[in-house]
């Protein structure tokens, strides 16, 4: 009888541990940014950039818990970092001629080199006084140009590797895209900090929701060194719609984390009532999805953890915002940014959380449906 099939790439460990190490570390460094601006203590030391061991060498008995929260903030983002140039090391590694993983290895530590360089042009005493004279302008320009044509080189090449249908090719493109978002987050975060006494807290707002998005993009790459899998043969018709439905439902909730970011940091009312809306629309979009991928004559069993996790997860999101809300908004007393108790702390934290998992289950869905839309069977006779 015929019977489809297809081949399956060879995966290794040691890439998905890297992965899943890595997203752990960042879902770290995501919760402790969240607790920053829960408590609105983004700017308790303005000093920037600092050592990962610069909280060592100060006085221990600093009574701001704030203070401490903001720094081992920054050291597992050194840490986050570290892991996932292991994480890109690992994919690049994996397979090619042993020029292209010599260049590969080059180009990751010339993006981490200059990036190095250009946080080492500032002279963090005179930034106090002034930020803009404080930078050292040829110091910054070559770490950045080190940093760039590093990186172009390796997106060059990442490309050409998903062009060629290469094995393993959109896992590589994630790890690099994770790699960069993780330089930039920590860029525009230390940046948030550097030159808010001139560009003021909207770059905490932007700090807040790329955070989200590097989180989904660390947990796709995860997802996709992980679950090779057997994929199920689509109909036509679900080839078509799947894939199109999943990343609606990706950019619909990028749509409700910029709503969200600017309700959490400003409150403003256009954009409450924008987050309410996007959360009826996402509602909707997981609905339609889950529905479609339980109906799916080949592919139920195969999406059904997807489907639980994200009727799961945006029913308790919908439960966690209305109680977070109703905490800030709804209490018929004049408006407190800050969390001031630690039930409030807790519900506020624990809806940004969940809507960053939301987003990374989603872009793991799109992209498996995705994989499986695309992928081309042959017939063998047995």
């Amino acid at each position: 009888m015929n019977k489809p099939i297809e081949m399956i790439p060879v995966r290794k460990p040691i890439i998905a541990l890297c992965c899943w190490f890595s997203t752990f570390l960042v879902l770290t460094l995501l919760t402790l940014g969240t607790l920053i601006t829960t408590y609105r203590v983004g700017m308790v030391d303005p000093i920037w950039p600092t050592e990962p061991w610069y909280l060592l060498s100060q006085d221990w008995s600093e009574p701001s818990a704030g203070y401490f929260i903001e720094h081992i903030h920054r050291v597992v983002g050194y840490i986050s970092g570290f892991a996932i140039i292991g994480m890109m090391l690992t994919s690049f590694l994996s397979d090619g001629t042993k020029t292209r993983k010599a260049l590969s290895t080059l180009c990751i530590l010339g993006v981490s080199l200059g990036v190095a360089v250009a946080m080492t042009s500032i002279d963090r005493a005179k930034a106090v006084a002034d930020p803009l004279g404080a930078v050292n302008h040829m110091k910054m320009r070559t770490g950045m140009v080190i940093a760039l044509g590093s990186a172009l080189i390796l997106l060059i090449q990442s490309i050409i590797i998903l062009k060629n249908r290469e094995p393993n090719s959109g896992m590589k493109l994630l790890a690099l895209l994770s790699y960069l978002g993780v330089i930039g987050q920590g860029l525009l975060g230390g940046l948030r900090v550097y030159l808010n006494a001139l560009v003021g807290p909207e770059l905490a707002t932007i700090h807040g929701a790329t955070g989200q998005m590097v989180f989904a993009l660390v947990a796709g790459t995860a997802t996709l060194a992980t679950f090779p899998g057997i994929f199920p043969k689509l109909e036509d018709k679900e080839k078509k719609l799947l894939p199109i439905i999943g990343w609606v439902l990706v950019v619909a909730l990028l749509f409700q984390l910029a709503w969200a970011v600017i309700v959490r940091h400003g409150g403003q009312p256009w954009a409450q009532r924008l987050h309410m809306i996007g959360a009826f629309i996402v509602f909707g979009i997981v609905a339609w999805l889950s529905l479609r991928m339980a109906g799916s004559t080949n592919g139920r069993l195969f999406f059904k953890p997807y489907t639980i996790l994200l009727g799961l997860v945006v029913f308790v999101q919908v439960i966690l915002g209305v109680e977070a809300y109703i905490g800030k908004f709804a209490t018929g007393k004049p408006l407190v940014q800050e969390a001031v108790t630690f039930g409030q702390a807790t519900v506020r934290t624990l809806h940004a959380l969940t809507g960053a998992l939301l987003l990374a289950i989603a872009f793991a869905a799109a992209l498996r449906i995705s994989q499986t839309a695309t992928k081309k069977w042959a017939s063998n006779e047995n």
